[in-house]
């Protein structure tokens, strides 16, 4: 072969090589490495993210709750109750229109009746940045099942079962605690 021929043939090669690119279909794999990454799914807190939350201590989950509540942390303050019909949606439309969210309480009461405790505090919500918002008087009510064998973890923390501030917040199932 001569050496035009051999040109000729080189340049034919290259040029039906690159004359496909654009046609040529994407094989599945290639185009699937070419996708844009997906964003790590955000997972909501779970009570167990929060040592705070597994206290034998009332007035440190009270102080979890309103910490949670004040910081606007919808997600966190949900995680103190027991009912998951009082989620995060639900607190925020209930507590976002507070600027500076306070709530003076005082000491909690703890009882014990039949393998369970329940802890009351009162206490007066207030608006820390809008002193013409009205006080609210009300209580939080919480309970704990005591060391009773077998009892689940979510069972040993203490966690809120109704709250007369702002609106009545109960148990979705009417019952009392």
């Amino acid at each position: 072969m001569s050496r035009a021929a051999t040109g000729l043939a080189a340049l034919v090669l290259l040029l039906g090589c690159s004359a496909g690119e654009d046609a040529a279909p994407v094989p599945r794999e290639a185009a699937a490495t070419r996708a844009p990454a997906l964003a790590p799914a955000q997972t909501a807190p779970q009570a167990a993210d929060f040592p705070a939350l597994a206290s034998k201590d009332c007035a440190a989950v009270v102080e979890f709750y309103l910490e949670a509540l004040g910081g606007h942390d919808w997600a966190k303050a949900a995680l103190v109750w027991s009912d998951p019909a009082i989620d995060a949606a639900r607190l925020q439309a209930i507590f976002e229109g507070y600027s500076e969210l306070q709530l003076a309480w005082t000491e909690p009461a703890v009882e014990g009746a039949a393998g369970s405790s329940y802890c009351t505090v009162a206490g007066q919500l207030t608006d820390a940045r809008d002193p013409a918002r009205a006080m609210i008087e009300g209580t939080l009510l919480l309970k704990r099942v005591n060391d009773v064998p077998g009892a689940t973890p979510d069972q040993l923390r203490w966690t809120l079962r109704s709250s007369t501030f702002v609106e009545r917040l109960e148990r979705s199932d009417g019952s009392e605690p």
